[in-house]
């Protein structure tokens, strides 16, 4: 079959079906041009993108399905320069979440922890310009410069916040310091409910945490 000479080329496509709210073509459009590719980085890429796009659909097993074959193929690269491996970790979580498989979605958000400090520490510093989920949800990649398939994972796991969040319109009137205290706290809470093997308590205070982000 022959290769595509440029791998991101589809994306045109994707992004425009996705604007469109059309998930479902974006999918079929990402996914018919998946074998094509041979790096496994964009293969892993693609995958998290149609994953993103099921979880929006609300189809969380296929969901869970692309994150997880997205995590399989990225456990083939060592680093990835642009982007976390924590984005398909925390993906496939939230899925797991909908399903009520809790212990599997606090799992995979403590790999994707786990995951995010092994990059910090190969790489000695913070990189800013990297995507991982944290700054998915905090929407500071509208200041990168991204490539036309980073554009589309942005789109892809773009969340759509309630108009009536209370801890969004908390999160406006306290300082940074609270809230690093209250995702602190969180964090404790997620742990010790862990221990006990209370999982559905542990995945929520995490899930929390993240809305103070």
């Amino acid at each position: 079959m022959k290769k595509l000479e440029e791998p991101s080329s589809f994306y045109y496509e994707a992004i425009n079906l996705i604007d469109l709210d059309d998930y479902d073509g974006a999918i079929n459009s990402i996914k018919k041009n998946i074998n094509n590719l041979e790096n496994p980085d964009d293969i892993a890429l693609a995958y998290l993108n149609c994953g993103f796009l099921n979880d929006k659909l609300g189809e969380n097993i296929s969901a869970i399905d692309d994150f997880s074959k997205s995590i399989f193929f990225e456990s083939k690269i060592d680093i990835i320069k642009q982007r976390s491996k924590d984005i398909s970790f925390s993906g496939r979580s939230n899925s797991r979440y909908k399903t009520g498989d809790y212990q599997g979605a606090i799992d995979d958000k403590r790999k994707a922890k786990k995951v995010r400090l092994l990059e910090i520490d190969k790489s000695n510093e913070f990189d800013n310009t990297k995507i991982d989920y944290k700054n998915i949800l905090l929407g500071t990649f509208k200041k990168m410069d991204l490539e036309l398939k980073y554009n589309a994972l942005i789109k892809a796991s773009e969340i759509r916040k309630s108009k009536y969040d209370l801890i969004a319109d908390y999160k406006k009137v306290i300082s940074e310091k609270r809230k690093e205290e209250v995702i602190s706290k969180l964090e404790v809470i997620s742990e010790s409910k862990y221990k006990i093997g209370d999982y559905k308590g542990s995945i929520k205070a995490i899930r929390r945490a993240e809305k103070y982000y």
